[in-house]
């Protein structure tokens, strides 16, 4: 239908929605309107829609936004990131992802000795989830603390375990602290992302002689989407 339906946006600026002949070209969720009285459809879809406009309709209880157009959904594959080096990164979440799965660990404590403490672990972070780095220990035969959550206390004279770069909890070489040295924390959670936006993501780096760094892994598409 050549017909287009204007919105008006906050802005003041009229957009122009397309006029469907069916409701299936419209998608999912359509509006009926009339054009010349002819019955059209007009797309309606979530209000962080790439598409979506300043107009409201409320169905059932759920607020939808008119859109500009209907555009078939983004199918993204599984695919998985990982950042194993001490810095700070940025990722842009690609079109068709609202959720991804992130894994953080955070830096491993230095070596401590009878007569200083080891440096502590640098804190890991990305979309909101954070690991934080373990403790230095040392002195007066202190065993350093592991970081938050799940981080593994130092039991003395000896190498303290970190994590395997898994979505899973398990005994690996990253985060891990040097002796006395507690390791980095871990943590894995699913998170709601905004299409589009560019994230900063920090891994944080050993605490000194014998720790090691955390990492960040990120998996995102497949049954991540709506798992």
């Amino acid at each position: 239908m050549s017909k287009k339906l204007y919105v008006k946006q906050t802005n003041g600026t009229a957009v122009g929605c397309n006029i469907y002949t069916t409701a299936a070209e419209a998608g999912d969720k359509a509006l009926t309107v009339r054009a010349d009285g002819v019955a059209g459809y007009v797309a309606l879809k979530p209000i962080t829609d790439s598409n979506a406009t300043a107009g409201r309709v409320s169905i059932g209880g759920a607020t939808y936004a008119i859109a500009t157009q209907h555009t078939a959904a983004v199918t993204v594959p599984y695919t998985e990131q990982q950042w194993t080096k001490a810095g700070s990164y940025t990722f842009t979440v690609p079109d068709g992802v609202s959720r991804v799965r992130v894994a953080v660990c955070g830096g491993g404590a230095g070596k401590g000795s009878t007569r200083a403490n080891g440096g502590n672990g640098g804190d890991t972070m990305a979309f909101g989830v954070t690991a934080t780095g373990g403790k230095g220990g040392g002195v007066a035969w202190s065993k350093g603390a592991g970081g938050e959550p799940n981080g593994y206390a130092s039991s003395g004279n000896s190498m303290t375990n970190g994590f395997a770069v898994s979505f899973v909890k398990s005994y690996g070489g990253y985060g891990g602290g040097g002796q006395y040295g507690g390791s980095g924390g871990y943590d894995s959670q699913y998170v709601t992302v905004t299409t589009g936006h560019t994230y900063t993501l920090t891994v944080g780096k050993a605490g000194g002689k014998n720790g090691v760094n955390g990492f960040i892994l990120l998996g995102y598409g497949g049954d991540v989407q709506n798992g």
